[in-house]
């Protein structure tokens, strides 16, 4: 083997085994997850949807940010155009700035929930207020790619 063909191997080889750890790192600098949820909504229902997220679940969310657990401020927002497919009347946006804040929020919750709103159910009832009006909801877990490095 000429010296060339030995050093090139040894180059393949050290590549192949830090890629995994190339890889790791990458996946380590894009830790911020963004839930958005979707929410179909009967015209007559708008107002009340609109009333709770706004008396309940914002100050919880605003709760959350103060406490480190979400990333930015709490968004919602409507379509100004209806498109054909997947139809939604509002969307929520929260950030997490990683997979440990979700557990976080998971286990606080209705901890965080009922020091806000003292004799209600915890979390559980406003999201029962608004399952009650709501036609169909989704969730999705998204991360943003940069798209330069």
């Amino acid at each position: 083997m000429t010296r060339i063909s030995i050093i090139s191997a040894l180059t393949i080889i050290a590549l192949y085994l830090l890629s995994p750890q190339l890889t790791f790192s990458e996946e380590g600098r894009y830790n911020v997850v963004i839930e958005e949820s979707f929410y179909v909504v009967k015209p007559e229902n708008t107002e009340k949807f609109l009333k709770v997220y706004r008396e309940k679940l914002y100050p919880f969310w605003e709760e959350m940010r103060k406490m480190g657990i979400i990333a930015e401020e709490y968004k919602l927002y409507s379509q100004r155009v209806h498109t054909l497919d997947p139809l939604w009347t509002y969307k929520t946006v929260v950030k997490f700035p990683n997979y440990a804040a979700i557990d976080k929020w998971l286990e606080m919750r209705d901890q965080v929930y009922t020091k806000l709103f003292p004799g209600e159910e915890g979390y559980k009832t406003p999201r029962k207020e608004i399952n009650l009006i709501t036609e169909e909801h989704w969730d999705e877990f998204i991360r943003e790619m940069p798209l330069s490095r």
